[in-house]
């Protein structure tokens, strides 16, 4: 299948600005919590300007989004300086390739996640759930494989398992049901996950998630239908 992007015309309007989606940048917490409550950031801000974060959001919050994105890049030999300075697992996210998952294996981390990691913005790029048997494949359980992109309901979760991962990460959804309600929210979006996981192995007749029950066996490329 095949995809045209259209963009349409479009009026210039003074709102643009302010009802654009940039939560690091405003003038209060939305986005920059974590950072405005980090001692540490707030000790070299209050160092540098001579006053508390509150005292000048907007400089803080600049500075805080500064941090957290601050426009280099990242490599393997980082992955290094994290192995000498943490002794727990470590695992990767944003693994697209079999050359990478392979990587992974060599340097001895723990785990990767199967993730575009925000890729919708590099239009015409692979999709995670493709990727992950491939890998799956040609790593096998040297290992633990996670999965994310695009989980949305238990159907999501089966078929991810039953390409090789080993559990999935939830993310939207669970920002949704938090929004709405809380932690109840929260409880209520993966009760219903767990639920329609459960309904869709019954009604498929898998009797359970293991991969001795739940693997590409059960799945159909209807594409291969036709």
């Amino acid at each position: 299948m095949f995809s045209i992007n259209i963009e349409l015309p479009r009026q210039e309007s003074i709102t643009d600005l302010p009802l654009s989606y940039n939560p690091f940048l405003r003038p209060d917490h939305i986005g920059t919590a974590i950072g405005l409550s980090d001692p540490v950031f707030r000790a070299r801000f209050k160092e540098k300007h001579g006053k508390e974060c509150e005292h000048d959001m907007s400089t803080a919050d600049a500075e805080w989004a500064g941090t957290i994105f601050p426009g280099t890049s990242h490599s393997w030999e980082d992955v290094a300086f994290l192995q000498k300075h943490w002794d727990g697992p470590i695992i990767l996210k944003g693994i697209q390739t079999v050359a990478d998952a392979k990587k992974c294996v060599d340097i001895g981390v723990q785990g990767i996640v199967v993730s575009n990691h925000g890729g919708r913005q590099v239009d015409g790029g692979v999709s995670s759930l493709a990727m992950l048997p491939k890998i799956v494949d040609a790593i096998g359980d040297k290992l633990e494989i996670l999965f994310d992109s695009g989980i949305r309901c238990g159907a999501d979760v089966a078929k991810a398992l039953a390409l090789g991962a080993k559990m999935v990460l939830v993310g939207r959804p669970y920002i949704y049901g938090l929004a709405l309600g809380g932690q109840a929210g929260v409880s209520h979006v993966f009760k219903s996950l767990l639920g329609e996981l459960e309904l869709t192995l019954h009604l498929a007749g898998i009797v359970s998630s293991s991969k001795e029950h739940l693997n590409r066996d059960v799945l159909v490329r209807e594409a291969d239908m036709f």
